[in-house]
């Protein structure tokens, strides 16, 4: 099922007509925000729908329908801001508590429901030059919302499918999504960390390139260099608009100075569209 209609099937049914009304927009998110009415999200553009606007137990409602009326089971994933339900990835904003177990959330006041898609061909060229000879380690940077997943996920199919064996640390199943083609060399752990999942895919896998999303906990540089250290390659993702960007952020500016990553993969959005920039890094 397309996940724009996966997510209507959580949303309250007075919404129902006006959300399959826009489906040929192919929107990117669906916001819920306590108080307004829905919003979709096209490009950089939120449509708000002429409806009434949400309760906070619409909110519990959504998020008791996509954990199988099990918020529970999605407690660990949703302490730190999100989750993931096969295509869709709700991230959840309220009034936060601390408490024995963590961080949680006492009360819900928006969600994000962002609509994973394969977008076949996006970044070919850039794919074409990773190929090409001995693969050099990439970090895929753009701001939040800016196609770093859905780019990463790409090249990972890519390469697997010319034959590089790919180890994924998939955490919380983003990028596989239970359906998700990552190609036919490639092996895929969930549930764990990024140290752990790069652990056990060196010890278990033998892979050639280890790929992973999002990197920015302080575990997770702990896992690009235990990665690195063991001659494997490296292709990740990271919060950033460019190079420039991307240095004023210590963590990150370590992982350049040492070269572990030496080239960049920029994701740029201008006329409603995104272009795909590989980039040596001096």
């Amino acid at each position: 099922m397309d996940p724009f209609f996966s997510a209507v099937e959580l949303l309250p049914r007075r919404y129902e007509t006006a959300f399959r009304a826009q489906a040929a927009f192919v929107p990117e998110e669906i916001r819920l925000r306590v108080g307004q009415p829905p919003s979709l999200l096209y490009g950089e553009r939120e449509h708000f729908l002429a409806v009434d606007g949400i309760k906070e137990e619409d909110l519990v409602r959504v998020l008791e329908k996509a954990t199988g009326a099990s918020l529970y089971s999605a407690a660990e994933a949703m302490r730190q801001g999100y989750f993931c339900v096969g295509a869709l990835r709700i991230g959840i904003c309220g009034r936060a508590t601390v408490g024995g177990a963590g961080r949680g959330f006492a009360s819900y006041s928006s969600l994000c429901i962002r609509l994973a898609r394969e977008h076949r061909g996006i970044c070919a060229a850039a794919a074409d030059r990773l190929c090409e000879g001995r693969y050099a380690n990439t970090l895929i940077v753009a701001p939040p919302g800016g196609g770093k997943t859905t780019a990463l996920r790409e090249l990972i199919r890519t390469l697997s499918d010319r034959g590089r064996r790919m180890g994924v640390i998939d955490e919380r199943g983003e990028l596989s999504g239970g359906v998700f083609d990552l190609g036919r060399c490639s092996d895929v752990i969930t549930g764990t960390d990024k140290l752990s999942g790069a652990l056990l895919l060196l010890r278990s896998m033998s892979p050639q390139i280890i790929a992973a999303d999002e990197i920015s906990a302080p575990q997770d540089l702990l896992a690009v260099e235990e990665i690195y250290g063991c001659g494997v390659g490296l292709l990740a993702s990271a919060h950033a608009a460019d190079r420039e960007d991307l240095m004023r952020r210590s963590a990150y500016r370590v992982l350049i100075e040492k070269e572990i990553f030496t080239r960049l993969l920029v994701i740029r959005r201008g006329g409603g569209k995104r272009s795909y920039e590989l980039e040596a890094i001096a």
